[in-house]
């Protein structure tokens, strides 16, 4: 657990007051630790400190602590070696699904971005997607990977494979350094990443959106265990709520969640609304259940067929996810309709 870094524990005095009895008791707010998969989160990260420090967890009686890790993987291991302390992680797919393929006891219980929230930046000479032939492609983690993944996406739009470039085995942060510096010509990377490399390389641009390209994609979701499921399933339903309306918080609260991601991600201000807006305009995250059968049967799809999970051990749509506590959640708040965004 030495990798993890607890980056809020306690909820402020007011929020814990904002939720007092009308006689003035304070109620016992119930402990919960989710442990998010990146130090410091990106911007597509940022619902559950908006849950923190917009005053949802508190409202609904939760004491939240939000742990960062280094990886999905990582974050896996602390949900299934926290011995029922840690109730949620947030991983990316991949170490989520396999470990489900391989006889764990876990469940997708929501999501906080189910498109991918990845673009591949560029240098300026190449301005189509058959410019990437022969160019030297930035794949921290190597084939497999996220990255490497996002990026074999973008060949195969317009019939390359990664046999028409040079892959070229980079640790994450080395990216905007060898972009920089010309070692690679391009890499897949989060939205903020990627304008904060242009901001200090202004020739560079985007040339694909993962969300275009992959629109049944599936990208992370919040994940517990079965045994939380059976002894906290209140706590799992407030929680589960409380993080949808953190979603929707977002998009009705441009300032205050441009400022609370500034605050967690220590990005530029500029940097990071340029990201939110262009994930807002996507809707990059999901207001209502999330979590669709076609989503998430396409996303387990993907890892059957990059190798990461065995053709046999393919799980089910039924044996990822537990659909309840979303259900419990539109029952309580109502679906949002009438945008093409909501889902």
């Amino acid at each position: 657990m030495r990798m993890v870094r607890c980056v809020a524990l306690i909820a402020a005095l007011g929020l814990v007051a904002a939720v007092a009895s009308p006689g003035g008791a304070q109620p016992q707010l119930r402990p919960l630790t989710l442990v998010m998969p990146t130090t410091p989160p990106n911007v597509i990260h940022i619902p559950p400190w908006v849950a923190l420090d917009a005053g949802i967890f508190a409202r609904y009686g939760i004491q939240p602590r939000i742990l960062t890790v280094e990886s999905g993987a990582v974050a896996m291991r602390t949900l299934i070696g926290g011995r029922g302390e840690v109730q949620l992680a947030a991983p990316g797919v991949p170490p989520f699904v396999a470990a489900v393929a391989h006889g764990a006891e876990l469940k997708a219980v929501a999501t906080y971005a189910m498109r991918h929230p990845i673009a591949l930046v560029v240098q300026k000479d190449i301005r189509r997607c058959e410019d990437l032939r022969g160019k030297k492609l930035g794949t921290p983690g190597g084939v497999g990977a996220y990255t490497e993944v996002m990026i074999r996406a973008v060949l195969e739009s317009c019939g390359l494979t990664p046999r028409d470039v040079q892959y070229i085995n980079i640790t994450t942060a080395a990216r905007v350094s060898a972009l920089l510096t010309g070692q690679i010509d391009g890499t897949a990377n989060h939205l903020d990443g990627i304008y904060q490399v242009i901001k200090q390389k202004p020739s560079l641009h985007v040339l694909a959106y993962l969300s275009d390209l992959l629109p049944k994609g599936w990208y992370a979701a919040y994940v517990t265990t079965g045994d939380v499921i059976r002894r906290d399933p209140t706590l799992l339903r407030d929680a589960v709520a409380a993080l949808v309306e953190a979603n929707r918080f977002i998009y009705r609260n441009r300032d205050q969640t441009i400022a609370i991601a500034v605050k967690y991600t220590k990005e530029d201000r500029d940097v990071v609304a340029r990201t939110y807006d262009e994930y807002v305009r996507r809707g990059m995250w999901p207001v209502n259940e999330g979590l669709h059968r076609t989503l998430v049967e396409d996303g387990i799809a993907t890892e059957v067929r990059i190798g990461n999970v065995p053709a046999d051990l393919k799980p089910t749509y039924e044996q990822i996810v537990d659909t309840s506590f979303l259900r419990a959640a539109m029952t309580k708040l109502g679906p949002w309709t009438g945008d093409a965004r909501w889902y």
